[in-house]
C-alpha cells in the first residue's frame, strides 16, 4: 500500500428496520437515546430514498444507517451486534452509567453484565472489558475497551 492508502475499514452499518420502529415517535426515541448516551447526531437524509434515519457516530463518514421496511427487515437472535471501541475503561463505565440512567426512564433499554477477558498474543497481555447495549434496533452494540500490557 502507498503511504496515503489504508486497509479497508468499516465506515457504516446499514440495517433495514421495522418501519413501525422508525415512525415519528420511534425516531424521536432513537435520536434521544443515541445522542444522550453516545453523542451521536442525526445526518441529512434529504438525498436518500426511503426516509432513512442516519446517525453519525463520529466523523461525517462514520454512521449507522437505519432504513424503514414494512415486510423484509432485519430480525436477529439475541446478542447479534456490532462493536464500538472506546479509549479507556473509565469512558466505557461513564457511557454505561448514562445507559443505566436512561434505562430508568425507558424500560426498552437492555444492558448485559460488564465482562472482562484476558488473552495473550506474542509478548503482550490484552484485557478486554465490554458490555452489550440494546435499544429499539435489531443489533446490540458491544462497547469495549482493550488494554495492552507487555509480559515479562
Amino acid at each position: 500500500m502507498s503511504g496515503t492508502s489504508f486497509a479497508p475499514r468499516i465506515n457504516h452499518v446499514a440495517i433495514s428496520v421495522d418501519a413501525d420502529v422508525l415512525n415519528d415517535e420511534g425516531r424521536v426515541a432513537l435520536l434521544d437515546f443515541y445522542s444522550e448516551v453516545f453523542g451521536w447526531t442525526e445526518g441529512d437524509n434529504s438525498t436518500e430514498k426511503g426516509n432513512p434515519l442516519i446517525l453519525y457516530t463520529g466523523e461525517l463518514r462514520q454512521f449507522l444507517y437505519l432504513l424503514p421496511a414494512k415486510d423484509q427487515f432485519m430480525v436477529t437472535p439475541k446478542m447479534d451486534h456490532f462493536g464500538m471501541e472506546v479509549s479507556s475503561k473509565e469512558e466505557l463505565m461513564e457511557i454505561l452509567e448514562r445507559v443505566r440512567v436512561y434505562q430508568r426512564k425507558d424500560d426498552r433499554v437492555h444492558i448485559s453484565d460488564v465482562g472482562t477477558m484476558v488473552t495473550h498474543h506474542n509478548d503482550s497481555e490484552y484485557t478486554l472489558t465490554n458490555v452489550y447495549i440494546e435499544f429499539l434496533i435489531p443489533l446490540w452494540i458491544e462497547l469495549q475497551h482493550v488494554a495492552q500490557r507487555s509480559e515479562g
